[in-house]
């Protein structure tokens, strides 16, 4: 069964790390964020189909990277803006979704643009 991006256990889950994987560029972008949902239990969210990542983060803040919320935000103006731009070179993005994944340590919002995502261990 397929999960739903807003009602994984986001809050007080932990961000480990972020990569991105574009090894195969414009064919396999993928963002990758590793979260610790408990103490002993974390997996990948793995972001796939990705056209665009803004991360707005603060560093320096001697604290885990805990979340406070996540879900899928309709109502980006910057995914309209994405869709937009690559409908005037005829490619369809209405399956583009947005991402979004806020901290509560140090106020840090993330925008990840993507078709779809996957949980891995």
């Amino acid at each position: 069964m397929k999960k739903s991006f807003d009602t994984l256990p986001w809050h007080d889950a932990v961000l480990l790390r972020i990569s991105v994987d574009r090894t195969n560029a414009g064919e396999k972008d993928e963002v990758c964020l590793e979260i610790a949902w408990s103490e002993d239990f974390s997996e990948k969210v793995v972001f796939k189909n990705c056209y665009a990542a803004h991360l707005y983060m603060n560093f320096g803040v001697i604290c885990e990277e805990q979340i406070l919320n996540a879900y899928v935000d309709e109502k980006d103006a910057e995914l309209h803006n994405i869709r937009k731009k690559w409908a005037d070179v005829a490619v369809n993005l209405d399956a583009l979704q947005c991402f979004r994944i806020e901290t509560s340590s140090t106020a840090s919002v993330m925008r990840i643009y993507a078709k779809d995502f996957e949980t891995r261990r």
